[in-house]
């Protein structure tokens, strides 16, 4: 369902030192102010919608969608949903980077319901070797900043399906995706139910907690800094937003052994969410692809609280 903080993630925090030694020009690009309006303006309207592959496995339709927006914004889904007639509640998931749509795939039964599995908004290289990050910055930080109306955009195109029950729709932010469907879910209530998947707030603190894998420790908070500033985190951290879903339900799910999530960071999100939330803790590590038990026992547990209607108790 999700997978490693991608190129934004770690990648960001090395990007951050380079560009405090010497990238001033793009330095200036990054004073900004409340991205709301801007959100709004990429989101546009859908102005082509491309159905890429299609097949049938084990009672589900897989389809393989792109939709483009008239800003230029291109959503490729991969959508899982019954064979049966009839209209059927969406879950939208936005996970890591690095498995983007194909999350959809992850999922064996939906049980009864409409999947959806979205990739980010980013067509550059998922790894990056040295300065070849300094390359593709503004990329990211586009993608970054694209993320949330794409989540809007992928909504304006799939509520129009007559497979789609509108009265319920989950969005699902894992790992990565956390921080976008909570900025995604505050600006629109078409989305009934949220659901933090190993996700936590305080985006500059993550940062830093992941960039001890390239670094030394005591480089890491300033990298979590600029890197934070770089990518204008400040702007999108999830406890700045999550406070607005109210009085819909949020729900979180977390790792007891989470090594990529400080305690702190995932308190801090659900601190600042209002009632009705609920927050659930599981045994293991992070969710990746490659640990396929994991992803597992989070699919059983999250669709699980969705049929019992349990997402806030």
């Amino acid at each position: 369902m999700a997978g490693k903080l991608g190129p934004w993630g770690r990648g960001a925090t090395g990007l951050a030192l380079v560009c405090a030694a010497g990238m001033g020009g793009f330095g200036l690009a990054l004073r900004f102010d409340d991205p709301t309006g801007a959100f709004q303006q990429r989101r546009g309207t859908v102005a082509r919608v491309e159905r890429d592959s299609a097949s049938v496995e084990e009672g589900h339709l897989i389809e393989a969608v792109t939709v483009t927006s008239s800003s230029g914004i291109t959503v490729p889904m991969l959508i899982k949903r019954p064979l049966a007639e009839g209209a059927s509640p969406l879950v939208l998931i936005l996970g890591g980077h690095a498995t983007g749509r194909d999350a959809a795939r992850l999922i064996p039964d939906t049980r009864g319901r409409v999947v959806v599995a979205m990739s980010y908004p980013y067509t550059g290289p998922h790894r990056m070797k040295g300065l070849e990050i300094f390359k593709w910055a503004p990329d990211i930080r586009q993608a970054i900043h694209d993320t949330p109306p794409a989540i809007q955009l992928a909504l304006d195109w799939l509520l129009t399906q007559p497979w789609v029950d509108t009265r319920e729709v989950h969005g699902v932010g894992a790992s990565l995706g956390t921080p976008f469907m909570t900025v995604a879910a505050a600006l629109d209530r078409r989305i009934t139910h949220v659901w933090s998947v190993h996700g936590a707030g305080r985006t500059r603190e993550l940062l830093a907690h992941n960039a001890r894998e390239s670094m030394p420790a005591v480089f890491a908070p300033l990298a979590g800094t600029l890197a934070d500033v770089i990518v204008g985190g400040h702007y999108l951290t999830p406890e700045k937003w999550v406070a607005r879903i109210a009085p819909r339900p949020f729900a979180m799910i977390n790792a007891a052994n989470d090594e990529r999530l400080p305690r702190t960071a995932v308190d801090a999100l659900y601190a600042a969410a209002e009632q009705p939330k609920s927050m659930v803790w599981m045994a293991g590590p992070h969710v990746q692809p490659n640990r396929p038990e994991v992803v597992r026992a989070l699919v059983s547990s999250v669709l699980d609280r969705m049929a019992q209607g349990s997402i806030a108790n």
